[in-house]
């Protein structure tokens, strides 16, 4: 009876030892991953383009020049849009619009800019970020 218990807990080692190599060669074939490129927005203006940015609070309002103009509706986004548009035609520039929501804004609206900037045909990129003072 004594030579069968240390027969087991041998296998036992043995079964270890052998999970544990194949554990590491697994990890050492392990390949880091690059992540994947925007291909709508660009992290900086591009030469010729202005990029103004629409705010969602999660309070549904919309924001625009650093909070400083409060559009309550996507008609208000709209005509802000196509004076932004007016003044970036005057400057020949093309428009860009960057839609930045609050994490916890309602989705419908941050849809609702999203579709205003495709009825406009402005390009546009999208942002969810966390910041209480959204």
């Amino acid at each position: 009876m004594g030579n069968g218990n240390l027969m087991i807990r041998m296998i036992d080692v043995v079964f270890i030892l052998l999970f544990g190599f194949i554990a590491v060669s697994q990890i050492s074939k392990a390949e880091a991953l690059e992540p994947s490129q925007s291909t709508e927005a660009e992290e900086k203006a591009p030469e010729g383009a202005y990029v103004t940015i629409i705010n969602v609070r999660s309070n549904g309002v919309y924001s625009a020049n650093g909070g400083d103009m409060i559009l309550r509706t996507p008609n208000d986004v709209k005509s802000f849009l196509v004076s932004e548009m007016k003044r970036a035609k005057k400057d020949e520039k093309k428009l860009g619009v960057r839609i930045r929501a609050s994490w916890d804004a309602p989705s419908r609206k941050t849809l609702a800019v999203a579709k205003v900037c495709r009825e406009l045909n402005v390009p546009k990129g999208l942002d969810v970020v966390k910041i209480r003072q959204f």
